[in-house]
């Protein structure tokens, strides 16, 4: 038996639910370049790239430049919080539509909102990692049943098919440097985020019965 094939309006529900692990992943990349250029900043004496401030009392167009930059990131990572938090809202507005002591609605939980991956909710439930997939994409297909979810699905399916574009093309690109002169690894690398970007891979079931 092969896998399962999602419908556009699942995929779109999924990406949708998403939203929270794609806002934290910016926020760590913002604050991995705001750690990079403080470090930077301050490198010690004669490191290399340093380069001593004026004694004038003045700030240098170097010095400046470096202080917009940083100013501009903390704004971003602060504006970036408040879309976690947003974010969180929004999904957990989505799931209150699950029966609030089902296992769908946990499994929904822990991997939308704890970011917990399948092999980690196989051991909190626990049940076996395929049973996991089935109560996921179960839960997609009871709330999919309710008119207000399919009327925010309708309006953010154009957005998911912009998402779609601008993921396939950095997966061209990609492609294309991996071509030119990238290992193994770095293939590997990449494969494996673009995988995690988009809707939930859905398994089948090992015949291995649910704990109570």
């Amino acid at each position: 038996m092969g896998k399962r094939t999602e419908n556009k309006d699942e995929l779109v529900l999924k990406w949708m639910l998403g939203q929270i692990g794609r806002a934290k992943k910016r926020k760590k990349q913002l604050d991995e370049r705001l750690m990079e250029i403080n470090e930077e900043r301050n490198s010690p004496i004669g490191g290399v790239g340093y380069k001593p401030l004026p004694r004038n009392g003045g700030i240098s167009n170097g010095a400046a430049s470096i202080l917009f930059k940083l100013a501009d990131i903390e704004e971003r990572i602060y504006a970036q919080k408040t879309e976690i938090e947003k974010s969180i809202v929004r999904v957990m507005d989505i799931l209150e539509y699950l029966p609030i002591d089902s296992l769908e609605r946990e499994v929904c939980e822990l991997h939308y909102i704890d970011g917990k991956k399948m092999t980690e909710i196989e051991y909190v439930i626990p049940m076996s990692r395929a049973q996991c997939y089935n109560k996921l994409n179960a839960a997609i297909a009871m709330l999919l049943t309710q008119p207000r979810i399919k009327t925010m699905v309708r309006k953010n399916t154009q957005a998911y098919d912009d998402w779609c574009y601008q993921r396939d093309n950095a997966r061209e690109r990609n492609r294309r440097k991996n071509k030119v002169g990238g290992s193994a690894s770095e293939i590997i690398s990449e494969n494996s985020r673009m995988e995690q970007g988009g809707g939930i891979r859905p398994e089948k079931s090992t015949g291995k019965k649910e704990n109570p």
